[in-house]
């Protein structure tokens, strides 16, 4: 993440001394805290503090997945989301780095689950991980889309 973080500032002038918000999924354990650690000396560098819950990081409901989802849909729908070129790409692989968000973004969808007895409820959830696939760069391309707009939603309404 610290390599990447100076990749975008070296590559694009104006970022050089912007500041860096990170958006860690807090869903497993502790490791939101643990990135927050490893980068507290980054200058210009924090992480989202969820305040009511007093930890780092965003937590992943149904609700905020769905939300993340449905506005990622319109999104791309409008036009309103763009992929830069390989070349102008931040990424280890360029290519690559397109080319699996490629394949996360058509297998991502909702995954049903009947139940095995009566006595249970059938499920839902919104997933890519299916016949062994990932969908770690669709969740972040999601998540970076509903919070961007959360956080401005926020800064107009208190403005």
């Amino acid at each position: 993440m610290r390599t990447h973080i100076r990749d975008l500032r070296a590559s694009i002038p104006a970022f050089e001394l912007s500041h860096v918000t990170i958006f860690v999924e807090r869903n497993l354990g502790f490791e939101a805290e643990h990135f927050q650690r490893a980068l507290q000396n980054e200058e210009l560098v924090s992480f989202y503090r969820d305040v009511q819950a007093s930890r780092t990081g965003v937590l992943t409901t149904d609700v905020v997945k769905l939300g993340a989802m449905t506005l990622c849909n319109v999104f791309l729908r409008e036009r309103r989301v763009c992929l830069l070129p390989p070349d102008m790409l931040v990424a280890r692989d360029p290519l690559d780095a397109r080319r699996r968000l490629r394949e996360q973004l058509e297998v991502y969808s909702f995954q049903f689950k009947t139940a095995d007895t009566v006595f249970q409820k059938d499920r839902v959830a919104l997933s890519g991980k299916v016949g062994g696939m990932k969908d770690d760069i669709v969740i972040c391309l999601q998540l970076g889309l509903y919070w961007t707009e959360s956080c401005r939603a926020l800064q107009q309404s208190s403005g």
